[in-house]
């Protein structure tokens, strides 16, 4: 089992998410883009907002609530949060187009929650909250993630779930094992099952197979340690294979 090792002060911590580990990998040059570069005016890093990642932020802010308040909730009051919190992506802020497109990707938030609501039960009993856990990697270097959900299974261990809201099905399993890894070293138990719950076509999660935590968790450091030296040399070019695959 993954073990958190003792804490201590970290200076000028560099943190690794899923996200961010996966721009790096597919070209450093994307990585540099969305976590290091900043606007010399104002000084904040680059935001492109997208109706895609307006729809995800608001389910997942309503489905949080929801789980915050262990579901002692009606479904009108959970659609209404979900209505407040789509007010913060109203229009351009968003990244619609049109008042159309803001619809159509309100009804399918609307559709999610509802599904959510309607088969919550399978998630059995939670886990302890955790709000973006971590796990030192060496040096400066921090994993850190925010899990959906973690659920207690009848013999003790855990099943993480992760709560997605596009269209596709994943191709890959990096980000449950991330999360694997901090509910493992945070919650203190073995994680053995993870899945991913499509809210827009399924109505329980589809369990996804993991294979043992230590060798993902030292590719993971690996690949932590290469932006570390990105950063610390400056180097963002793309590799030519890394550009033909975006």
């Amino acid at each position: 089992m993954i073990t958190s090792p003792p804490k201590k002060f970290i200076k000028n911590p560099i943190f690794i998410s899923y996200t961010s580990l996966s721009d790096f990998l597919k070209c450093p040059r994307a990585y540099y883009l969305k976590n290091i570069y900043r606007d010399p005016k104002s000084g904040h890093r680059i935001q492109i907002a997208s109706p895609y990642l307006s729809l995800g932020s608001t389910v997942h802010d309503a489905l949080k609530w929801f789980l915050d308040i262990a579901g002692q909730t009606e479904y009108n009051q959970l659609e209404q949060k979900f209505r407040n919190y789509w007010l913060k992506y109203r229009g351009k802020k968003g990244g619609f187009g049109s008042m159309e497109e803001e619809a159509a990707f309100g009804k399918r938030g609307l559709q999610m929650i509802a599904n959510f609501f309607k088969n919550a039960s399978v998630l059995g009993e939670a886990a302890p909250s955790l709000s973006f856990p971590k796990y030192p990697l060496g040096d400066n270097l921090v994993l850190m993630g925010n899990l959906d959900y973690a659920q207690i299974l009848p013999d003790g261990s855990l099943h993480v779930v992760d709560f997605k809201t596009g269209a596709k099905d994943e191709d890959d399993s990096l980000q449950l094992y991330i999360y694997a890894i901090l509910a493992e070293s945070n919650l203190e138990r073995p994680v053995s099952a993870a899945s991913f719950w499509y809210l827009d076509r399924d109505d329980q999660p589809r369990p996804v197979v993991l294979d043992s935590l230590e060798p993902k968790l030292k590719w993971v450091r690996e690949k932590s340690f290469e932006i570390k030296e990105a950063i610390e040399k400056g180097q963002w070019t793309c590799s030519p294979r890394e550009a033909s695959a975006k």
